[in-house]
């Protein structure tokens, strides 16, 4: 029997951005405590905050945006996660000996990769000291798994902030040929090398023509 879960975060404005940059922001238009009718709020928010999607598009003028993909895109059957939690990582930055994919198998489509941030999200070293992964690491998981469609970590971006321009590389590098996309700040708390995944469908917000918007994660775990 399986389980259905979130692996996506609420959107509120307690969680960083990328840099410590903006945050969602939500504000009360209506409201029937003040005579209003109705209650009705609107939000404000950077494409790229909490639990999204990046498509190719986000560094390439000439990649595929959110317009481009169908809703069959978004649904996975071959899903399987890694851990590096343990693992000692020199100057904030995945490199290809880390990612152990020796029990993987190749015709995964999707693969999370679980770093132990998603433990640190409300700390100031999430943003500014979490990992991010080296551009070798692109070229590596498409050899390795040639199925592969996306990538869903628990780190607020595959750049690190230690290491922008590099991270800035492997953006296009994931991004570019094959164009695995990139799903950010995944809460993986619940989630471990031995999750066994039946299915698993990531929603993402439908705005045209877009170079990323938030997610929703809904997972269905044994």
């Amino acid at each position: 029997m399986s389980n259905t879960i979130f692996l996506s975060y609420p959107l509120n404005d307690k969680a960083f951005g990328y840099a410590n940059g903006n945050r969602f922001n939500l504000k009360k238009v209506r409201s029937i405590c003040c005579g209003d009718t109705s209650n009705n709020s609107s939000f404000e928010m950077p494409t790229h905050y909490g639990t999204h999607i990046d498509y190719p598009y986000h560094f390439d003028e000439k990649g595929k945006n959110s317009s481009d993909y169908l809703a069959q895109d978004f649904v996975f059957s071959k899903i399987a996660c890694i851990s590096i939690e343990e693992t000692i990582i020199d100057d904030y930055l995945i490199k290809n000996n880390h990612l152990n994919l020796s029990e993987i198998p190749s015709e995964t489509e999707l693969l999370f990769i679980k770093t132990g941030f998603c433990y640190k999200r409300l700390l100031p070293e999430y943003w500014e000291f979490g990992y991010g992964f080296h551009p070798e690491t692109a070229a590596f998981l498409k050899q390795k798994l040639p199925n592969l469609k996306a990538v869903a970590f628990d780190l607020i971006s595959l750049n690190s902030y230690q290491h922008r321009e590099l991270g800035r590389i492997a953006h296009k590098e994931f991004l570019s040929t094959q164009n695995i996309l990139i799903i950010e700040e995944v809460n993986l708390q619940e989630i471990t090398e031995k999750t066994i995944f039946n299915e698993v469908i990531i929603a993402p917000l439908l705005l045209e023509k877009a170079d990323g918007a938030p997610v929703t994660i809904i997972a269905k775990i044994q």
